[in-house]
């Protein structure tokens, strides 16, 4: 019976001070407890960063093949206000592509990708374009 009281004090003992010292700072409790409490900080600090979502369009013989982020998409992209765009655009001919609405124009010369970067900050669909050929490349969503 001693011993049972004994284990169960030393017990209690170890687990009254881990509460209070995360508070009063206590040096061997505190990196523990702060450790934890700055977990969060380090969690909200790389939401902070801009997204930037990376598009893909390669124009080949007219046909279109766009990817966001590496995934296959279909005519639309779609990103929240705020975010970096990312544009690749290769095409076989010479030609120039237009976001229109953010009014953003890159010369393209045959097989050598041109990339634009745009901050998505006006809502609405807008239509990427190339100008010589008028191939739609894709719709641009921010919301």
């Amino acid at each position: 019976m001693a011993v049972a009281i004994g284990v169960a004090v030393t017990l209690a003992g170890c687990g009254e001070p881990a509460a209070p010292s995360g508070g009063t700072g206590g040096s061997g409790g505190t990196s523990g407890t702060g450790t934890a409490k700055s977990a969060p900080a380090t969690f909200t600090g790389p939401s902070r960063k801009p997204d930037v979502t990376v598009v893909s369009a390669t124009v080949s013989r007219g046909k279109v093949e766009i990817a966001q982020n590496g995934v296959n998409a279909q005519g639309r992209v779609k990103v929240r206000r705020g975010a970096t765009v990312r544009i690749t655009v290769t095409t076989d001919e010479a030609d120039e592509f237009h976001l229109h609405g953010y009014d953003r124009t890159l010369k393209l010369s045959p097989g050598r990708p041109g990339t634009l970067d745009v901050v998505a900050d006006k809502t609405g669909v807008f239509e990427a374009e190339l100008h010589h050929s008028g191939a739609r490349v894709f719709e641009l969503q921010v919301s």
